[in-house]
């Protein structure tokens, strides 16, 4: 009899540490999914306080202890973020989440030789799934050391292992592009289309190489994608309207060297005396361009937009068959400045430049 009560005894024990075992996971989980919830968010604040209260809840859950040390890394508590990547390793040594993130910590830190360790032990794991993110600060690491022939060893196996790495991909063509490899470069950016991934950013870094490999209608046209796409930021608007007078101006120069060639090859005329003209001075004026497309018919959609907005005194320019909608003459430089920064007040951009 005193043994069947022993029996019952112990099992109503064991049920009740389940159902606290239970509950306990429950709320962890709980507490844990809101944290990521507000990490994926950027509300860091509200992440880190229920990462720490699940952390309280299950401190032998490593992967608490990573989420809070990736939300302290976001908030820059470098200090705080170590302590919790540390905690994560010490409950699961194996944990190579842990440890990539850890090397990213001490990259962002600048401690180089400790980042090389970690990043090494979480590629060291043939199950670790995240190695193309490794690779990658791998690189970046080897790219503050000065080491740019494991710089780009390291960029190329980030996306080998995975293609779709769109940070990877973009930092290896730009990387190309800095040592005039334009070829290798060219092959990058086409890769990401071929992929069906068509960003602003890819266009532009095609715009630029094509600018400096001397296809200007290819230049003209990526520009163009750029300027269409609704995704582009205002910042790569002005790059590529930036960009977009270069290419005219190299237009002209090149224009210019083939009459001047042509003026050599003809036989030279008899001189004629001829009276001095006067010399007339024009002076300059100066306009902002707002933006530039390919066909007139954009051009004017763009300029009927703007005149229900208020803004008048529009015209179009047409240069080596770009057409450039110019705002305003300006006698100064200055007035022109002035005037462009009151645009940008009313979310509109542009550049200055010189007009008839």
């Amino acid at each position: 009899m005193k043994k069947l009560l022993l029996w019952g005894t112990l099992l109503l024990l064991i049920a009740c540490s389940s159902k606290e075992e239970a509950k306990k996971e429950r709320e962890w989980r709980y507490l844990y999914d809101l944290g990521m919830s507000s990490f994926y968010a950027k509300n860091y604040s509200e992440a880190i306080a229920h990462l720490y209260k699940a952390s309280k809840i299950a401190p032998e859950e490593p992967t608490i202890w990573n989420a809070l040390g990736l939300t302290y890394m976001e908030v820059e508590e470098y200090t705080k973020a170590e302590r919790a990547f540390k905690r994560a390793l010490k409950v699961n040594p194996q944990f190579s989440e842990a440890k990539m993130n850890l090397g990213i910590l001490y990259f962002k830190s600048k401690n180089y030789r400790e980042a090389i360790k970690f990043l090494d032990a979480a590629l060291s794991d043939e199950t670790f799934d995240k190695k193309h993110l490794a690779f990658y600060y791998l690189a970046k690491v080897y790219k503050e050391l000065g080491d740019r022939k494991k710089y780009l060893e390291y960029l190329r196996k980030a996306t080998a292992y995975n293609p779709m790495f769109l940070e990877a991909q973009l930092e290896l063509g730009s990387a190309y592009m800095d040592m005039k490899l334009y070829d290798k470069a060219e092959k990058v950016f086409n890769s990401l289309l071929s992929n069906n991934i068509k960003t602003p950013e890819i266009f532009l870094n095609l715009a630029k190489l094509y600018y400096e490999t001397d296809r200007l209608e290819e230049a003209k046209g990526a520009i163009s994608r750029v300027l269409e796409d609704r995704q582009t930021t205002n910042l790569q608007k002005t790059q590529a309207y930036e960009l977009l007078s270069k290419i005219l101006i190299k237009e002209q120069r090149k224009l210019l060297g083939e009459i001047e060639k042509k003026k050599r090859k003809q036989p030279p005329k008899e001189k004629e005396e001829k009276k001095p003209k006067k010399q007339e001075h024009k002076q300059k004026k100066y306009g902002v361009q707002l933006a530039a497309f390919s066909t007139e018919e954009r051009a004017k959609e763009f300029i009927n937009r703007f005149k229900k907005k208020g803004i008048k005194d529009l015209r179009i320019v047409e240069i080596s068959g770009i057409f450039k909608v110019i705002y305003g003459s300006f006698a100064t430089r200055e007035e022109a400045q002035r005037e462009l920064e009151r645009l940008k007040n009313h979310d509109i951009y542009g550049f200055i430049v010189e007009v008839e």
